[in-house]
């Protein structure tokens, strides 16, 4: 055989092909060799290889020095994954340390065990998850979800942590791993018969091929589980506003899930009152209109006026408390910041008050606000605490304050002998009942200071400050 000439070349038919010759439905031939020696195909045409000469590869270039900034960066990448191992191996010897609790100190406030994993993971202190969060500066919830994830990967799933602590498999994969199981309600055995099946392929597979191989293995553990979910699936239905992101600006992204009927319904009339929108000029997007439409039907009586043909002025009323700064008041480019909302531009919070029957709160002094020496914390207090302290105040706290309790940092006492003026703006502070109960368990001691700062002292001696500005760790001198 000449050197470069193949046995066989497959010829297929830019139509399709013509199968009566072979049957092949895709149009392949097959030639013997004796008919095309030194020939080629382009298209439809035989061309001689004499007259197609192949170029010489380029020869490889590799910047200087580039060997030792990838080894560098090898090294980078091994001491992140050795970093992150370790920290999930002390988080599982915490685990195992913190594994018995006095449930009979200081009555309902004393410190319980509890199961931060699912099925078959072991119960740890409760307030363990305080001490380990706010010195990884997470949020309290952050950090008990932290604890149970390693819980779970050591107990439900040994070969993944095994894959971990190898650094086989990161961290980040293992937990969705973890998420996807327990969100599913396998059992302990079950769980860790999909981790024989999901762990030797997770560190070869794609993310997106992983995940569907393995809700595969979890129908497959407890196909009557699989089933029940597939009901509940249309039972859960939701409706959910996500928080703001820098993105999403004056804006906020919905999600949901609806009955088949009701979101074709839903569907056919945010068209028709999109359509209106635009029959009345406005300029927007068909998109924007249909979200346009979404919210007018937060108001109903609008809606149906519009629905129906009729003049459609606003109903909705709002009482807000906007926070303005000072400097720029008078300034086209005023930025304010609207209770439980982001920062947002003059002219847009403008547009969104123009829209609706608003309700303006007077400026509170926090200074001129008189304290009471009733337990009861009156609205204007409590008004002014929310204000000051707009989230928990325990270290990295994420919950809003005003759905918190507010707890009073040197405790209440009563009596004919209890001091006058207990309930005021500097005694109090919103705290999750977790952190409320860690406190008055003496768990972790609490001061509070003028401008709403408060230092927290943990069990472990580790010291924080929560303010205005967030939270600020000092370490102890045994720590430092």
């Amino acid at each position: 055989m000449a050197p470069g000439v193949t046995r066989f070349f497959f010829y297929v038919s830019r139509m399709g092909g013509d199968t009566s010759a072979s049957g092949n439905s895709l149009g392949v031939h097959e030639k013997p060799l004796s008919r095309l020696r030194n020939l080629a195909i382009i298209g439809h045409m035989y061309v001689s290889l004499e007259h197609c000469p192949v170029a010489e590869p380029a020869p490889v270039v590799v910047p200087a020095a580039s060997r030792e900034l990838l080894a560098r960066l090898d090294g980078c990448e091994r001491a992140l994954v050795a970093a992150e191992v370790g920290k999930l191996e002390t988080i599982h010897e915490l685990c195992l340390a913190y594994g018995t609790v006095d449930e009979d100190a200081y009555g309902e406030a004393a410190e319980k065990l509890v199961r931060y994993g699912a099925d078959g993971t072991p119960a740890v202190a409760e307030y363990l998850s305080l001490e380990v969060s706010a010195l990884l500066g997470i949020s309290p919830a952050a950090g008990a979800c932290l604890i149970g994830q390693v819980l779970d990967c050591v107990y439900r799933h040994p070969l993944l942590w095994d894959t971990v602590r190898r650094g086989k498999v990161r961290w980040y994969r293992a937990t969705e791993v973890i998420g996807e199981v327990n969100s599913s309600g396998l059992c302990r055995d079950a769980a860790q018969w999909v981790d024989r099946q999901i762990a030797p392929r997770l560190a070869m597979l794609p993310r997106g091929r992983a995940m569907r191989l393995l809700r595969g293995f979890i129908a497959l553990a407890d196909p009557e589980a699989a089933r029940e979910r597939e009901a509940k699936a249309r039972t859960h239905r939701h409706v959910t506003i996500w928080g703001s992101t820098l993105e999403s600006g004056p804006c906020r992204d919905l999600s949901g899930r609806l009955d088949v009927t009701d979101a074709l319904a839903l569907d056919a009339t945010l068209s028709q009152l999109a359509g209106i929108l635009a029959s009345e000029g406005s300029p927007d997007s068909l998109d924007q209109r249909r979200a346009t439409a979404l919210g007018i039907l937060a108001d109903p009586a609008r809606a149906f006026q519009l629905l129906n043909g009729m003049e459609a002025p606003s109903q909705q009323q709002a009482t807000v408390f906007v926070h303005i700064d000072p400097t720029s008041i008078d300034s086209d480019l005023a930025i304010a910041r609207i209770q439980n909302h982001d920062a947002l531009s003059r002219d847009t919070w403008v547009e969104l008050l123009g829209h609706s029957r608003v309700t303006v709160r007077p400026l509170v002094d926090l200074n001129a606000l008189a304290p009471v020496d009733a337990y009861e914390i009156p609205d204007r207090i409590r008004d002014a605490v929310t204000m000051r302290s707009p989230v928990d105040m325990f270290p990295f706290g994420t919950s809003r304050s005003r759905n918190l309790d507010l707890d009073h940092t040197d405790p209440y006492l009563r009596g004919p002998s209890a001091p006058p003026g207990q309930t005021r703006v500097d005694n109090l502070a919103p705290l999750t009942r977790k952190a409320h109960r860690a406190k008055t368990a003496r768990a972790w001691k609490l001061t509070q200071y003028e401008g709403g700062w408060l230092e927290w002292t943990s069990p472990a001696g580790y010291h924080y400050a929560t303010g205005p500005f967030g939270t600020l760790r000092e370490l102890h001198a045994s720590a430092a």
